[in-house]
Parts: C-alpha cells; structure tokens; sequence
C-alpha cells in the first residue's frame, strides 16, 4: 500500500444488521437505503438529543452530541482547505442487498450492511440501540415491528456483504437479541482492507473494470456524468478519502494530489456500457422531493506506458480503497458502490 494511503488508513468498522419481522415487513423494491438511513436518523436523534434543542447549530451541547458529529458535522480545526465544502462526508453507509424483493414474512430475515469510517466507530453503541428501538417500534413501509436479531463484525476476508454466510463465527457476533449484551469489536484499517486485494495485482496490469452497483452521480466542470472516464471517478475517491480522514481521521492525507490526478488523465476508457437510473427521496422532514439518480454498469480503462513515475498500481490502490467508501453523492444511502477487478476486454 502506498506510504500516503498506509500512513493515513482510517478506522473501519464493517458490520450485518439482521432484523426478524414480528409480521409482514413491507419494504421499497429500491432505496432501501434510504429507508434505513431515515428510520435511523430518527431513532439516533431521539437517542441523542435533549429537549432543548432545536436544531445542530444551535444545540448547547453541540460540541458533544453524537447526532451532529455524524449527521451535521463541522469542519475541524485547521481544515481552511475544506471548510467550504458543502457536502460534508457523513462517516457512515447503509446498503442494502442488490434485488427487489419487497416482503419478508416471519421467519424471514431482513439484512443489510453498516460501514463506519474514522471516529464514527466509536459511536457503534448508538447505531446498535437505535436499529433495536426502531425494529420494535415499527419499520418499513407498513412500520411492521420486527426485532433486530443480531449485529456481525464483518472482517476484510469476509466483507462481501452480498455473499456473506448466514452467520459468522461467534466472536464476531457483537449484539444478538438472546444475550441483549453488545460487545465492541475492533476495527481494521484502510490498510488491511487495501492488501489482500493487492495480490491481484502489478504494475503490468495496465487495464481495470470498474462495476458501478448502485446509482453513482459525480459532476465534472458542473455538469453531470453520464459516462464516467477513470479520472472522474479517481479525482472523487481521492478527494472523499481525503476529507473523511482530515474530518474523522488522522488528519489531510500528505500525497501528491496535483500529480495523481493528472497520470488519472492519461487513463484510457476502452469500454463504457453504462446507463443512467431515476431515483428519488421524499425527505420525512421538509417533505421536498431528492434526487438519488445516478449511472450503473462497467467501464474498463487501460493504463499508458508513462514516464511520469506514478505507476499504474499507485492509481488503483486508491480505487481498491473506494470500493469500501463509495464515492459521489448520497453515499450515506448505499450509493456510489462499486467493484474494481483486474483485467477487461475491449
């Protein structure tokens, strides 16, 4: 792993929520996430907030209140270069499975995966107590009550979430509804999620495929990506990775960033089969309708013979760290997720 990546590797919590409806869940063919990642905001902020406060900004307990570190954060101290970015990251991604189905009958588990970057792993607790408050009170689009059944620590090894095992071993078992005892795992590192994918790879791998899953939305010059070329896609994993670690993390990642992203210019699209998804969110709150659109689909890009020192493998350690971040809007949502593999066919 590069010095800049391996010096700077963020906290990584990886955990599986499974809920066990009481009756009939009903839930979105799609936006799933959002769903999750609104009942939680609910059921977070009632955990966390006290009866006086109003809204983030203006809490008298602001400085120490969960609910505005990982929903409303601030920039912290010494971050001029990001104090103006109007979409802080949110340290934290609910994603659901890949398909449509929208009911699960008793006996069926609902489940869908939590990752936490930076400090937000310490927060875990909460996340925890506010899925079983929420599954008791009714989730869903029919607010069915349901239990959560157990929380999993997902490990490096084991974290594909589409494949993952019906259960894990015990002592990754942080929160089962027997015990009622949560137990707090220890987190990896950017770092150990980066290396084992890195045998897969050396600088003669001159092509990769990026498999986008879920909506991605990234702009370029203020305009909307409609078929990604590899630097679009570089220049937001960069750049996100460095400001969950300047916001959450050790602090700005000390890089090259002017000279890795113009050798991501010279990377090649050889093949583009992407299209472009409608999706939207009616936010609970303001009830103003959000666009969570986006492209899915694969690219594959080949990397140049070049003289300019920053090889191939030095690129796409950074898109190996994107495939656990997302990257472009609505991440917090399980969009932007994506799979980068070695090789591709023209």
């Amino acid at each position: 792993m590069s010095d800049a990546l391996a010096a700077n590797a963020l906290p990584i919590g990886l955990f599986r929520f499974t809920i066990a409806p009481v009756q009939s869940l009903e839930v979105p063919a799609v936006n799933k996430g959002n769903m999750l990642r609104g009942g939680f905001g609910h059921a977070f902020r009632r955990l966390c907030c006290i009866p006086q406060c109003r809204d983030a900004k203006t809490c008298p307990l602001a400085a120490s209140c969960p609910y505005k570190t990982l929903f409303e954060p601030s920039p912290p101290p010494g971050a001029a270069r990001l104090s103006k970015n109007q979409d802080t990251p949110r340290p934290f991604i609910f994603r659901a499975r890949l398909n449509s189905r929208t009911t699960y009958r008793p006996g069926e588990a609902f489940d869908f995966s939590l990752t936490l970057l930076g400090k937000a792993v310490d927060y875990l607790p909460y996340f925890v107590l506010a899925f079983r408050e929420l599954a008791r009170e009714g989730i869903g689009l029919n607010r069915a009550p349901c239990e959560l059944e157990r929380a999993e620590a997902l490990t490096p090894e084991n974290a594909d979430f589409e494949a993952a095992p019906a259960s894990l071993s015990k002592d990754q078992v942080i929160y089962s509804r027997e015990e009622d005892v949560f137990r707090q795992p220890a987190p990896f590192t950017l770092a150990d999620w980066v290396r084992p994918r890195l045998l897969e790879w050396t600088n003669a791998n001159r092509r990769i495929t990026i498999s986008f899953l879920t909506p991605t939305y990234l702009k370029f010059r203020e305009q909307a990506v409609l078929r990604p070329d590899f630097h679009h896609v570089f220049k937001r994993v960069r750049d996100r990775l460095n400001a969950l670690c300047t916001f959450f993390g050790p602090g700005p990642i000390d890089a090259d960033f002017k000279g890795l992203g113009e050798a991501a210019e010279k990377v090649q699209t050889v093949k583009c089969d992407v299209h472009w998804v409608e999706r939207y969110r009616t936010s609970s709150r303001t009830h103003q309708r959000h666009e969570l659109s986006g492209f899915v689909g694969s690219c594959t890009y080949e990397y140049p013979t070049d003289e300019s020192g920053i090889s191939n493998l030095d690129l796409f350690k950074w898109i190996l760290a994107g495939e656990l971040l997302h990257v472009g809007r609505h991440t917090a949502w399980g969009n932007g997720s994506f799979k980068a593999s070695c090789g591709g066919t023209a």
